[in-house]
């Protein structure tokens, strides 16, 4: 938008009345000018802003997708815990493994999971015990 041209610098003197004019038509310029650029320092700070936003407003969608997930993954296994549970319960009293009816494949495969995570946990105890039972007959 702005114009390259040469400007006479002219000492006006002569008359007051053409000197104001002048003045004025140049403040009047000048003044445009520093709108322009004004304009143009704000639109690119608004977009620097958006841009900002954008980028707060991703971590945050990130962020609830991954609460999320680890939601479904605690409520998957507070659900076979329980399930567990109710299990040892009902042996217990009954001195019988109750019946699973109404459990979804998925339930009993995280009770099979949980199971085995036991039985690993069990084994390497048991192994561990043995290491140091070992150690301590040779000392």
């Amino acid at each position: 938008m702005f114009i390259k041209r040469r400007v006479k610098l002219v000492l006006i003197l002569t008359n007051k009345s053409v000197r104001k004019t002048t003045f004025r038509k140049k403040n009047n310029s000048i003044m445009e000018k520093l709108k322009e650029v004004e304009t143009t320092v704000k639109s690119d700070q608004e977009q620097q802003r958006r841009i900002t936003k954008s980028k707060e407003e991703m971590q945050l969608e990130k962020m609830i997708k991954e609460a999320k997930q680890e939601l479904r993954k605690l409520e998957e296994e507070n659900r076979t815990k329980e399930l567990l549970i109710h299990m040892f319960r009902v042996r217990a009293e009954t001195g019988n493994f109750p019946v699973l009816e109404g459990v979804t494949k998925k339930e009993l495969k995280g009770l099979q999971d949980l199971i085995n995570a036991n039985v690993k946990k069990i084994t390497q105890e048991m192994e561990e015990l043995k290491k140091d039972e070992a150690t301590a007959v040779r000392k």
